[in-house]
C-alpha cells in the first residue's frame, strides 16, 4: 500500500497485516478501462494504489460530468460516493492504475481480535472521507469561477506543501470538476495571470 492519510498512525508491518485481515484483492487497469460501475448492493470498496480514475455520472441525456477523482491512497466506492439512484455512476481508469479492492463489510467492522490497527484505520477512512466530501462541496458553493478556482489551487497548495504545483487534471476535467463553463474559466485563469494573482502554464500553477 502507498502512504496517504488513510494508513497514519499504522506502521508497514501493521499495514500487510490490515491486508491480509481485509481479504485485499489487487487488480491493474489500462487507461481508459472501467474499473466498476455502481450497481445495487454494491459491497466492494477500493483504494488507488497508483494512476488516477474518474468517478463519472450519466444523466438521462447522455450528458456526462466528474464527481470526483483519486490518486493513489484515495478510497472510492458505492458507499463513499452521492449515489442518488437516479443517474449512472462508474469509475474509470483516466491513466494506467492499480487498485487494492477491499470487501466493505470487512472494512468498516473490527476484526474478531478487536485490534488497534483496524480501529485506526477505521477512524482514518472517516476522516478522510468527510474531509473529502467537505473539500469538494466548499468549491462547489463559491459563487463565482473565481473563487471556485482559487479555492481548489489553495487546496492543492496546501496538499503538496508548495505554492507551485500541477494539477492531477487537465484543464477541461478541471472545469467539469467544479461545475464551470471551460471557455468561461480559460478567461478566468487569463485574467489571474495578468492580474499577478498567479502564474500558470498549461497545468502547472504557481500562487503570487
Amino acid at each position: 500500500m502507498n502512504r496517504s492519510a488513510l494508513f497514519r498512525q499504522l506502521s508497514d508491518g501493521e499495514l500487510k497485516e490490515l491486508s491480509a485481515c481485509l481479504c485485499a484483492e489487487e487488480k491493474s487497469f489500462k487507461k481508459n478501462d472501467i474499473i466498476t460501475k455502481y450497481q445495487k448492493n454494491d459491497k466492494k470498496a477500493g483504494i488507488v494504489r497508483s494512476g488516477l480514475a474518474y468517478l463519472i455520472s450519466i444523466n438521462d441525456n447522455g450528458e456526462t460530468s466528474i464527481l470526483d477523482y483519486y490518486e493513489s491512497g484515495n478510497i472510492f466506492g458505492q458507499n463513499f460516493s452521492p449515489n442518488t439512484g437516479i443517474n449512472l455512476y462508474y469509475i474509470f481508469a483516466k491513466q494506467n492504475t492499480e487498485v487494492t479492492f477491499y470487501s466493505y463489510d470487512k472494512l468498516i467492522s473490527c476484526c474478531d481480535n478487536n485490534c488497534r490497527k483496524h480501529k485506526q484505520f477505521i477512524n482514518n477512512l472517516i476522516s478522510c472521507y468527510v474531509s473529502r466530501t467537505q473539500i469538494h462541496i466548499d468549491i462547489l458553493t463559491q459563487r463565482s469561477i473565481r473563487a471556485k478556482l482559487m479555492t481548489y489551487f489553495r487546496y492543492i497548495s496546501r496538499q503538496n506543501n508548495n505554492t507551485a504545483f500541477s494539477l492531477p487534471l487537465s484543464l477541461s476535467d478541471l472545469a467539469d470538476y467544479i461545475a464551470a463553463d471551460r471557455s468561461a474559466m480559460m478567461r478566468e485563469i487569463k485574467k489571474m495571470n495578468n492580474e499577478n494573482i498567479i502564474t500558470s502554464k498549461g497545468s502547472t500553477i504557481t500562487l503570487l
